[in-house]
């Protein structure tokens, strides 16, 4: 299998996750099971020696639980923010981000451009009515492997769909989303060897642009993502839309 390393991440990553929750919880029922009782004696707390032990022990153990949770915490963002095909951000993190940059450039006029792609191995295989698992897997992340290679630091790019990539490009615009959505696609347009044979494949993309008047919130830019992506495949394909 082809993405059998990611999967093996993610079980190891799960394990670790599920070991730092036992130590916590192990934490808590410590504290269920050992309850400190103190003393009031003429108007002093007092606390016996057995009772300070249990202090004593209570708080070696927080400072052990709270560092697993800590690494849990991280484990469970790192599932929740990565596509494990594509090592790309997941879709539900990388609206998130989208959101935080829709909302900043409302708020200091910083423009932004999302460049979305999908992959057609089907345009130029008449025949080919559908593909495997593990085939569309090899295809998205070749597709992943290109974006990655050519988009900037400060960008950030994600899995959508089963076929479709999205970057999102701060304080770009729609000609500068051009020139980085063309370098893609030439990249990505060639023959790859899938189970089935040789097949070659292409992409179609679309650019959005901050500046859209239908661009004020979530709703309205995955309209127009939508709707690009709709119109490169009427004029594809192996094309890009702005």
């Amino acid at each position: 299998m082809k993405d059998a390393p990611a999967i093996l991440h993610d079980i190891r990553t799960i394990r670790d996750i599920e070991a730092s929750l036992e130590e916590a919880e192990t934490f808590i029922g410590r504290v269920k099971a050992n309850k400190v009782r103190l003393t009031l004696s003429n108007g002093n707390i007092s606390i016996s020696r057995e009772e300070m032990a249990k202090i004593t022990d209570l708080v070696i153990t927080l400072e052990r639980s709270g560092k697993a949770l800590e690494t849990a915490v991280r484990y469970l963002r790192e599932l929740m923010a990565y596509d494990e095909v594509t090592q790309l951000f997941s879709r539900r993190y990388l609206f998130h981000l989208i959101e935080k940059e829709l909302h900043r450039a409302q708020r200091y006029d910083n423009p932004f451009a999302l460049l979305a792609f999908e992959i057609d191995p089907f345009t130029h295989n008449p025949d080919l009515k559908h593909l495997g698992h593990e085939d569309m897997n090899l295809l998205i992340g070749e597709a992943a492997r290109v974006v990655r290679k050519y988009v900037r630091d400060s960008d950030s790019a994600g899995r959508t769909g089963e076929r479709t990539l999205l970057a999102l490009l701060p304080e770009t615009d729609a000609k500068g989303a051009l020139i980085l959505g063309e370098r893609i696609r030439k990249a990505i347009d060639k023959t790859y060897d899938l189970s089935i044979g040789p097949t070659p494949m292409t992409v179609v993309g679309g650019i959005v642009e901050s500046a859209d008047p239908a661009a004020t919130d979530m709703a309205g830019l995955l309209y127009l993502i939508d709707h690009k992506l709709t119109d490169a495949r009427a004029k594809g394909p192996n094309v890009i839309v702005k």
